[in-house]
């Protein structure tokens, strides 16, 4: 007997061939792409947030791609209330849906019940002193908001760090909208059957999370890769028209949305110095050198009779570097996210969880297409499969209380949950700071003691 079509979800880190695999198993399947990317909603950037190609999306309908301008606030849940529908009506037509995506915290919010409601603020300062209108919090610091949350919410306050403004905020929200604190709702999720102290039970009952792996020496170079072929296909026209169309927005909102894509903010030194008719000059370069960046040495030549050019050029060629370094970066961020919470979540209800190697290009249809079909035909027949799911793992500090946090006074930062204070005070730096400081307090004390 048929299991009922299960929710197919891709995860991984950026590079490892997540879009090449939802479109091969969206054809087989008859299945449907929910893109769970924060950059991939907004139009624009194509090429910078590496969106699957209008052929690709031909080929398999798409869905939460190019939904709303660079202008507009996008929030995780703007992306759960608009991709929950679209599951249920796809499993109603029996047709799996294949959620594929880097931002991890956007496929958790589809897989559990982890988000708390909110509503427009529509109180006014000036009929409730207790309220806070959205002008007024947007023209109050971020130690005046945590001292406000502290106030009316206190436990929120301890568990989030006093400059994370974005968190603070919405907690405030959440108690101005709904007339409870944010750690009330979460008491709520966390007391249904399956919830833990990440949230609430998971939505679904049948899920199979697929997670794309690479070594990472072979995708580190997989990325410096793309972002070369980046060049090629026109990323500096694309976030020179980008620039000009929003830079100037400077909206709390949108400068902590869209103008922070990376992608785009590695270039905007080069984006700044340089208009579009020097771009002109550069691409030109480029394409008469099959898009490859001057060395040192060519540098040095081309700054003998064309200066101006030679500076743009070796300006971009940072550029690209930092966006390289910073790609990397984030592909070991997601791998350090799947880790802690789906394979190392001790209490949380985790679907199983199938690795597949995208290492070497040549075998991906035996090492990661047919093993994804296999895993998906097995559940589906009800049958064992012959690949078995990853071993949950043990976190160290699964037993330890991260909603708390710590100052420390010596190095002059908070430190949210016991792990990361633990860390911090066996961390080498700490230590040096620790000896520095008691060297200091000696020298004074003994000066004191000759005066």
């Amino acid at each position: 007997m048929l299991r009922k079509v299960p929710l197919i979800v891709i995860l991984g880190s950026t590079g490892t061939g997540k879009t090449k695999l939802s479109l091969e198993l969206a054809e087989r399947f008859g299945g449907e792409i929910i893109s769970a990317d924060s950059m991939q909603v907004y139009t624009k950037l194509d090429i910078a947030t590496a969106k699957a190609t209008k052929e690709e999306q031909s080929r398999v309908r798409h869905h939460l791609l190019d939904v709303v301008t660079p202008a507009e606030p996008f929030t995780v849940t703007h992306f759960r209330n608009a991709a929950l529908p679209i599951i249920e009506e796809l499993l109603a037509k029996s047709k799996p849906p294949i959620v594929v995506g880097g931002t991890n915290y956007y496929i958790e919010s589809l897989l559990w019940d982890i988000l708390v409601e909110t509503k427009q603020l529509q109180a006014d300062a000036s009929e409730n002193a207790e309220h806070l209108t959205a002008e007024l919090m947007t023209a109050m610091t971020t130690a005046e908001l945590h001292e406000y949350l502290n106030k009316i919410d206190a436990n929120s306050a301890i568990r989030m760090h006093p400059n994370n403004r974005r968190k603070i905020k919405r907690a405030i929200e959440v108690y101005q909208s709904t007339g409870q604190t944010l750690t009330d709702k979460l008491a709520e999720q966390r007391q249904q059957p399956g919830g833990n102290r990440l949230g609430g039970p998971l939505r679904y009952p049948h899920i199979i999370l697929l997670w794309l792996r690479c070594q990472q020496e072979v995708l580190n170079e997989r990325l410096d890769k793309r972002v070369d072929a980046m060049l090629q296909q026109g990323l500096l026209q694309e976030l020179r028209q980008f620039h000009n169309c929003y830079a100037g927005d400077k909206t709390e909102e949108f400068t902590k949305g869209v103008l922070q894509t990376i992608g785009y903010k590695e270039f905007v030194p080069y984006l700044m110095k340089y208009d579009a008719q020097h771009d002109e000059r550069v691409v030109a370069y480029l394409s008469e050198n099959n898009y490859e960046l001057p060395t040192q040495e060519q540098l040095s030549e081309l700054e003998i009779v064309l200066a101006n050019l030679a500076e743009s050029l070796q300006l971009l060629s940072k550029c690209c570097e930092q966006l390289k370094l910073v790609t990397r970066r984030y592909s070991k961020k997601q791998l350090k996210w799947i880790n802690n919470r789906f394979l190392a979540s001790a209490q949380r209800q985790v679907p199983d969880l199938y690795e597949l190697d995208t290492s070497n290009v040549s075998d991906w249809h035996e090492a990661v297409f047919k093993r994804a079909e296999c895993i998906i035909d097995s559940y589906r027949q009800h049958q064992i499969c012959e690949i078995m799911p990853m071993a949950k793992r043990v976190h160290p500090g699964g037993e330890l209380n991260e909603e708390t946090s710590n100052f420390c006074s010596i190095c002059e930062r908070h430190f949210v949950g016991e792990f990361q204070w633990g860390l911090h005070l066996k961390s080498n730096k700490h230590k040096r700071r620790r000896e520095s400081q008691r060297r200091e307090q000696q020298r004074a004390a003994n000066a004191e003691a000759e005066a």
